[in-house]
């Protein structure tokens, strides 16, 4: 091919098309037959690659855009549950391919718990365990790292707490106590362990006394406020 010649099939390999638009004699695109392209790309090897580049990528983008899957996911993710609009869609590669955000997140957590996980992290907690012990290791009141604690991951207790409403409310209310006993373990990290089952068993009771509704008393006078 001419200088020119070669010039105007890289100009339209650079516009989107691939060497089939500019090869077959039937499209509008069509420049030059397939014969006379391929003895161009044998005498001019680094043309060659550069126009092999550019077909691939042309390619894998006609059929992005062409594909029946992409024409399903315009509205309505491929399960048809959530609309593909807004923060909801994410783009996972370079060439622009949609996902659904929330099927991405719920497929990342999992299937739901089986009864016997969920029977073991609702002992834990009743022993003591905060979300941090048994979602990452931290045990309650601090402390080193403990992977012996991990009973299962963040975003698989969260779906099932969001699949299972009594699970989220026992997590509630023991959560709560849970975490008030972890910070008095914390404050109180240097107390002997005799102390530190006195601080255990003082934050159950706060606990129960605050969930029957009755009011706590204050260990010490509020000192009225003077201004300045």
């Amino acid at each position: 091919m001419p200088a020119a010649l070669a010039d105007r099939f890289e100009r339209g390999m650079t516009r989107g098309d691939t060497v089939m638009d500019l090869t077959s004699p039937d499209r509008k695109t069509y420049v030059v037959p397939a014969s006379r392209y391929k003895v161009h790309c044998s005498m001019h090897p680094a043309w060659a690659r550069r126009i092999a580049k550019l077909n691939k990528k042309n390619i894998s983008i006609k059929k992005r855009d062409t594909s029946d899957r992409r024409a399903l996911t315009q509205k309505y993710c491929l399960k048809g549950l959530h609309l593909m609009t807004g923060d909801n869609v994410m783009i996972v590669n370079a060439i622009g391919h949609r996902r659904c955000r929330a099927c991405h997140y719920a497929a990342s957590a999992g299937h739901p718990m089986p009864p016997e996980k969920v029977e073991e992290i609702k002992a834990a907690v009743v022993d003591g365990a905060t979300f941090n012990q048994i979602c990452n290791g931290i045990p309650a009141g601090g402390g080193e790292i403990d992977r012996s604690l991990v009973i299962t991951t963040a975003p698989k207790l969260q779906r099932q707490r969001r699949l299972d409403p009594e699970l989220d409310a026992f997590l509630i209310k023991h959560f709560e106590a849970n975490s008030f006993i972890g910070q008095l373990l914390h404050h109180n990290k240097d107390a002997s362990e005799e102390m530190k089952t006195t601080l255990r068993l003082i934050g159950k009771i706060r606990h129960k006394v605050k969930a029957s509704g009755a009011d706590l008393p204050r260990l010490h006078e509020q000192r009225p406020r003077s201004r300045r």
